[in-house]
């Protein structure tokens, strides 16, 4: 009776076990339909081309990075980009009665394919990527933990600024650095939703190394287009700052103002310190080194009054010494280190600067020329 009894229990539960198998598989089943969706999800969407990209977006989606899914995933994609090809070709084989090789070539201009998106999301991405454009390439960018820029629309002036930020990252060091903190620089910008038409089409984007965020003509005399504008000019590190004023324009001249009367001053003494002399007009137009190595044989000092003189208005002036490092309470610096600051940016107000500055020690009759080693003195 025991034995039976024994024979009895291990048949009733052999049932249970093969269940549990039965299960098991089944789970695991599952989890490689579930892989094989994910992965096939991934292998559709435009998430980058290289391994890296690759690995970021199966990471984000809970699945390990390695070898086998990157390489699963690129697997999917050469089998989609055939089947896309081909597509035509196989419509045609399966009405064909004879298996066709290829296709003759299309005539006529290719298919013009557009971005993803409604015409509306791709029209605001446009707006943002072509602030975001001018910003870098005005402004101070690129901390050690990344750059974010950050573009919304104002709906009315007073909104419009330009404000900047610094916040942490946490991910981006390893090894025995890993948890410590790297700056990233933060630019916030608010522009007008039609920045694109008020401002850029006008020409007024970059106006002497100041970014104009908002524009609005008034008037102004003939032959003189006055805006009352905002825009932001370069501080301290990555700090932005937000100016408000007037702007006078004339050709590719302009400068800025607190007052209208005082931009259309600034604009016309600009004018009549404009290069008159052909030697200088050509030094305006010459090539950036060739400038340089020019003007480093005069060992006179540039000072500020220099630069208002050659036209500069005093936001050029303070944004542009603040962008190559030159301390702006000095009254003056040496002409090697102005041109080596119009070597990282290099600007038209500089080269009115410098011309200023040797015009005024030949008329004082105090022009020290730095001889190379090659040259004699006559």
């Amino acid at each position: 009776m025991k034995k039976a009894a024994k024979t009895t229990s291990s048949v009733a539960t052999a049932p249970r076990h093969a269940n549990r198998k039965t299960g098991a598989a089944q789970a695991r089943q599952d989890t490689r339909s579930k892989r094989e969706l994910i992965l096939t999800r991934i292998a559709v969407t435009d998430v980058g081309d290289t391994k890296k990209a690759l690995i970021a977006a199966i990471r984000a989606v809970g699945l390990p990075g390695n070898p086998t899914n990157v390489a699963h995933v690129q697997e999917l994609r050469n089998d989609f980009d055939a089947a896309r090809r081909n597509r035509r070709l196989n419509h045609a084989n399966a009405k064909a009665a004879k298996a066709i090789s290829a296709l003759p070539a299309p005539i006529g201009r290719p298919a013009i394919r557009l971005p993803l998106g409604t015409p509306a999301a791709r029209l605001i991405a446009l707006r943002k990527r072509t602030v975001t454009q001018y910003a870098q390439q005005a402004f101070r960018h690129g901390a050690s933990g990344g750059t974010k820029f950050t573009v919304h629309f104002a709906e009315k002036t007073t909104d419009v600024t330009y404000t900047t930020d610094l916040g942490r990252n946490y991910d981006l060091y390893r090894g025995a650095y890993k948890g410590w903190g790297a700056n990233v620089d933060l630019h916030q910008i608010r522009v007008p939703a039609d920045w694109r038409m008020r401002v850029e089409r006008k020409g007024l984007a970059l106006l002497g190394g100041l970014m104009t965020l908002d524009a609005l003509q008034i008037e102004a005399p003939a032959g003189i287009e006055l805006y009352a504008a905002v825009w932001a000019s370069q501080g301290r590190g990555y700090a932005v700052r937000t100016e408000r004023g007037f702007i006078a324009v004339v050709g590719s001249e302009s400068f800025h103002s607190d007052t209208a009367d005082g931009a259309i001053s600034g604009l016309r003494r600009k004018g009549r310190s404009a290069p008159t002399r052909v030697a200088m007009i050509a030094d305006m137009k010459s090539a950036v080194n060739a400038f340089i190595t020019k003007y480093t044989r005069y060992d006179i000092d540039v000072s500020l009054d220099d630069a208002r003189r050659s036209g500069s208005c005093e936001y050029g002036i303070h944004s542009w010494c603040v962008s190559v490092g030159i301390d702006i309470c000095r009254a003056q610096v040496p002409m090697v280190e102005l041109l080596e600051g119009f070597r990282r940016l290099p600007q038209t107000e500089v080269r009115r600067a410098a011309l200023s500055a040797v015009k005024r020690a030949k008329r004082l009759n105090r022009l020290p020329i730095t001889l190379d080693r090659n040259q004699t003195k006559a």
